[in-house]
């Protein structure tokens, strides 16, 4: 029986310059960078080694458990491209949901972040904006009305 949600995994290609992207977010680390060389997680995800860099981030007043487990593959290296668009078959975003769409969005540009949309959009009795992480990962703000 599923217990609960643990993590969302995120590849990325440089660890440090996505820890920077999703600080600027709002997340922060919970746990330091962690370097791992274990034959049975290359084994476990049917790769020909196992060896990376992992951190996990989380919003500082998280209710829930659950966290991003990013990580960059040194061997074999992260390859290949995010999807290209959202219609993608698989899990192509990560979204968070926000207080206040506004203020989030003008602290975040701010920080140097930029949006696919110049303001964000309403359906259904929400609000949502799209921005990329540095590897092209969609992340998703929502703020329901």
């Amino acid at each position: 029986m599923i217990e609960d949600f643990q993590h969302v995994c995120i590849t990325c290609r440089d660890i440090e310059r996505s820890i920077e992207f999703y600080e600027r977010l709002g997340l922060v680390v919970t746990d330091p960078i962690l370097e791992l060389d274990e034959a049975g997680i290359g084994r476990a995800f049917q790769l020909p080694q196992g060896h990376l860099r992992v951190v996990h981030l989380a919003p500082p007043e998280a209710t829930g458990k659950m966290f991003i487990d990013l990580v960059q593959w040194v061997a074999p290296p992260s390859t290949g491209e995010p999807y290209a668009a959202l219609d993608h078959i698989g899990i192509n975003r990560l979204a968070f949901r926000v207080s206040n769409i506004d203020a989030m969005t003008v602290s975040l540009r701010e920080r140097g972040i930029t949006f696919l949309s110049e303001d964000a959009q309403l359906f259904g009795g929400i609000r949502t904006i799209v921005t990329t992480d540095p590897d092209g990962v969609f992340i998703q703000l929502l703020e329901w009305l």
